[in-house]
């Protein structure tokens, strides 16, 4: 473990407790540490290559149900788990557990996002640890 020191001004400094006591943190070197891992995640350069893939989609629309499992099947080798949630009675939610190489996952994510038809929204959440 290293120490360092920041400065913040005042404003940023309450912003920072308002957080950790809404997030129900204590710890405000852990809280840092996390948003620090958060940002490099997103950055490309986290250790973590931990990340949730959120799909919704609209299962009456072409095939997107069979192509999305398809692509799936093409990348088992980084996902670990998926869940499927009925939304409604056209819509459904996928989250993908991946686990793996970076690029990899961005290969995965490219490729659900060319389905285009009837794709409603698809987000990485990076998970930093």
């Amino acid at each position: 473990m290293k120490r360092i020191s920041i400065t913040i001004d005042e404003d940023l400094y309450n912003q920072l407790n308002r957080a950790m006591v809404k997030l129900g943190e204590s710890n405000r070197s852990r809280f840092l540490a996390n948003l620090v891992r958060e940002a490099l995640k997103e950055l490309g350069q986290g250790v973590s290559n931990f990340a949730l893939v959120i799909v919704v989609y609209d299962h009456r629309v072409g095939e997107v149900d069979k192509t999305l499992t398809e692509i799936q099947h093409e990348y088992r080798d980084i996902i670990r788990v998926t869940t499927h949630i009925h939304l409604d009675e056209r819509h459904c939610a996928e989250v993908l557990h991946v686990l793996g190489d970076a690029s990899r996952v961005e290969e995965l994510v490219r490729s659900i996002s060319l389905l285009r038809r009837g794709l409603k929204y698809v987000r990485v959440v990076p998970v930093a640890y």
